[in-house]
C-alpha cells in the first residue's frame, strides 16, 4: 500500500480543508489501494496554537513517513507546499501533481 501525502494550500482556511476532503474522497474511489494522508486533517486543528515553523516540522515528520508527495490546488503560491516540495526533492521522494 502506497502512503500518499496530500499537500494543498491551507492557511487556516476551513474552505481549503473541505477542498482536500473532496480531493481525497475521489482519490480513494479511483485508487483504493493507496492510503491518503492529509496534514491539514492531522495537524490543522492546532494550526493557530503552534508557530509556523513547529507546524511545518510536524508536517515534515509526517511527510517523511510517506512514499509520495501529491501536490494539489494552487500549491506554488503556498509557502508550506513549496517547503514540502523542497523537502521531498531533497529526500528523492516520488512527487505527483493533481
Amino acid at each position: 500500500m502506497k502512503k500518499v501525502y496530500v499537500a494543498h494550500p491551507y492557511g487556516g482556511d476551513e474552505e481549503n480543508k473541505q477542498k482536500v476532503e473532496e480531493i481525497i474522497k475521489q482519490l480513494v474511489k479511483d485508487n483504493p489501494g493507496n492510503l491518503y494522508i492529509s496534514p491539514i486533517h492531522c495537524t490543522g486543528f492546532y494550526y493557530h496554537d503552534v508557530t509556523y515553523e513547529k507546524g511545518m516540522e510536524y508536517c515534515f515528520k509526517l511527510l517523511d513517513m510517506c512514499d509520495t508527495l501529491l501536490l494539489c490546488g494552487d500549491w506554488k503560491k503556498s509557502t508550506g507546499c513549496c517547503m514540502e516540495y523542497g523537502f521531498s526533492k531533497a529526500r528523492h521522494k516520488e512527487i505527483e501533481y493533481l
